[in-house]
């Protein structure tokens, strides 16, 4: 008996350092990687969910900013680091759905070299014009770019964005058409959009929203199936009459691909227990995004239909790199 004893013992200080390994993920800080400059909404949203797993986890997870070629450089730096959970990335439509159509020689396939996590939240987008612009409802406005083909202008964060892919579909259901003017980002666009030298943007609620609230902006319509609670006053595109006529960006925390399981679905877990705090669900919802929690296998279904949705959109307008 003594004999089976030691033995016993032997095995489970043998498996022990084994057993602790895989079980003391993380033991030191995780890298999140943002491919968009800090203040953006991708930043904004990415920043929350790193302040809140900073807790859960007992390790600081860090957000890394990789501005360029419209989040490929994030991208391409993901794809290749390695796949053992401590460095991720906050991916969002533009990148995974419009570049592999824009830039078809990508040095990584959005398909293979990244597993999805955890999509994080949805973003509706508002229609605004500068409040000077006598529309006051998105008939209106339509009425308006009817009546001058060609001649009004519209901004967005740079090619392939969801802002530009949705004034494509816009001007797609609506009969219009208006000049894209790209920008190296939101914040560019929206000041032009007040300074009146563009007539239209449709971008983040998040990002739109504090300068309808200065007054400099005029929100026509929101495009998401309901209302936003920050402004209950706002009609949804649907309501506004264009029923087709729904879009939302989104967000989601990607690994690279080979991440084992394990680490992924702990992944998952976390944020999906960071997404249930009312603190944080609070704070989100006040700037316009949705908090919106799914597995990693729905969260790869909704990539998949989402990328044949904007692909079709893409080729359909003949969107090419500007």
């Amino acid at each position: 008996m003594k004999r089976i004893a030691r033995l016993a013992v032997a095995l489970l200080v043998a498996l022990g350092p084994a057993a602790a390994g895989a079980q003391a993920y993380p033991t030191r800080p995780i890298q999140l990687v943002v491919g968009f400059p800090p203040g953006g909404g991708v930043d904004i949203v990415a920043r929350q969910l790193a302040e809140r797993l900073t807790q859960q986890l007992g390790q600081p997870v860090v957000v890394d900013n990789k501005p360029g070629a419209a989040g490929n450089i994030a991208m391409e730096l993901v794809s290749r680091a390695k796949p053992d959970g401590y460095t991720l990335m906050m991916g969002n439509l533009g990148m995974l759905c419009a570049n592999p159509v824009l830039y078809p020689k990508l040095g990584f396939d959005t398909t293979k070299d990244f597993a999805p996590v955890a999509r994080v939240v949805v973003t509706p987008l508002i229609a605004a014009v500068p409040a000077s612009l006598p529309a006051a409802t998105l008939a209106e406005f339509v009425a308006l770019a009817k009546g001058k083909p060609g001649q009004m202008n519209y901004g967005s964060g740079g090619t392939g964005n969801v802002n530009h892919l949705a004034v494509e579909l816009f001007q797609m259901q609506s009969g219009t058409k208006i000049q894209h003017v790209p920008y190296k980002g939101s914040a560019p666009a929206l000041t032009d959009l007040i300074a009146g030298r563009i007539e239209l943007v449709i971008d983040g609620a998040n990002v739109v929203q504090p300068f309808v609230a200065a007054g400099t902006a005029r929100a026509l319509a929101i495009t998401g199936e309901s209302r936003l609670p920050s402004m209950p006053a706002l009609p949804t595109a649907k309501e506004a009459g264009m029923p087709d006529f729904v879009v939302y960006g989104w967000q989601g925390v990607f690994a690279p691909a080979g991440t084992p399981p394990a680490i992924i679905e702990q992944l998952n877990a976390e944020i999906g227990k960071a997404l249930a705090d009312p603190t944080l669900r609070s704070k989100l919802s006040g700037q316009g995004t949705e908090p919106s929690f799914t597995s990693a296998a729905q969260f790869r279904d909704y990539i998949a239909a989402e990328q044949k949705r904007w692909g079709d959109v893409i080729r359909t307008a003949k969107i090419v790199l500007e």
